[in-house]
């Protein structure tokens, strides 16, 4: 009896708390109402600087400066512009009855930015663009009270790997590029606002090229994989893993795998051509000028002094048209 009368006293205190914190919840919903429904004032900066004043330091330098610490202001920037409920919140502060986007997720969040930034336009396609969804919103990769470039998280954006997990493990493989040695970031490659690139790249090869202009020609003869570009893919990615892959220079595959998904003639040639003495060589042991050559005669991207590694002369390969 004494343990049936215990569990009930402790079920009545548990009701009466619940009870008491629904009665809260209320009563500010009610104070609210009826500021509102009064015309209660939302507070101004000077208001919420008095308890905050660091996040207000934390604006001056970046685009979302407070109008009221400038003089020079072109658009209106208060605090209650991206936080509801300073009304109640100035007379009972508490995190629970203002808003805060970096506590909101998906579309509550698109509303609260795409008043000002409209170019964006993130909220008219939401649900379409992968980087605007239930569980990711503007505030996962951008920290208005962050003071980085571009209010960035963190300005190397490893930020992405959280998402982009196979990707980020890609780039522990044998060959990769050095994001892991800080030598580039996502952002160097990948335009995240840009929706006319595929893959958010910032323009296909010239992506590529400002990194390793060697490779970006003009070439008399040109490797057509190097400047064709198809929905399937093309340029440099036709033949190269952009983030690592485990096979040398990041080719998607080894040796003359990766030459044989275009050119099918390729075993049939290194097994009959001068009577299959060289069908041991890979592709590139010949046809080393594989992005494109200036050689005239050229046309095969063969390697200017291949008739020199073969035993004999610059010249003596006249089949394939070696300049002399």
């Amino acid at each position: 009896m004494h343990s049936i009368y215990g569990e009930n006293m402790n079920r009545g205190d548990r009701n009466k708390r619940h009870a008491s914190g629904w009665m809260v919840v209320l009563t500010a919903f009610l104070v609210w109402t009826f500021q509102v429904w009064a015309g209660v004032p939302e507070p101004d900066d000077e208001t919420c600087l008095t308890c905050h004043a660091t996040y207000g330091e934390s604006l001056r330098p970046g685009p979302h400066r407070l109008s009221s610490q400038s003089t020079e202001a072109r658009v209106q920037v208060a605090c209650v512009n991206c936080h509801e409920g300073g009304e109640v919140h100035a007379e009972d502060p508490s995190v629970e009855n203002i808003s805060n986007p970096i506590r909101q997720i998906g579309l509550e969040v698109e509303k609260v930015c795409t008043e000002c930034h409209q170019a964006h336009g993130q909220a008219g396609v939401f649900g379409l663009d992968p980087h605007a969804g239930p569980d990711l919103s503007c505030t996962a990769c951008h920290s208005v009270h962050g003071g980085l470039a571009g209010l960035l998280v963190d300005e190397e954006a490893r930020f992405c790997k959280d998402c982009h997990v196979s990707v980020g493990n890609q780039f522990q493989r044998r060959s990769n590029h050095p994001l892991t040695d800080g030598n580039i970031s996502c952002l160097d490659c990948h335009d995240f606002v840009g929706r006319n690139e595929p893959d958010y790249g910032h323009g296909g090869n010239v992506n590529c090229y400002r990194c390793h202009p060697e490779q970006s020609g003009p070439y008399l003869w040109e490797h057509e994989a190097g400047s064709s570009f198809t929905t399937e893919g093309g340029g440099c990615v036709a033949c190269h893993s952009p983030h690592g892959s485990s096979n040398e220079r990041l080719l998607d595959q080894p040796g003359s795998a990766l030459c044989r998904q275009c050119h099918l003639v390729g075993p049939l040639h290194a097994q009959t051509a001068h009577g299959g003495q060289y069908a041991g060589f890979s592709c590139v042991d010949c046809h080393s000028e594989v992005h494109g050559s200036n050689e005239p005669k050229n046309a095969y991207l063969l390697d200017p002094f291949l008739g020199l590694k073969l035993g004999g002369s610059q010249t003596s390969c006249f089949c394939h048209h070696v300049s002399k």
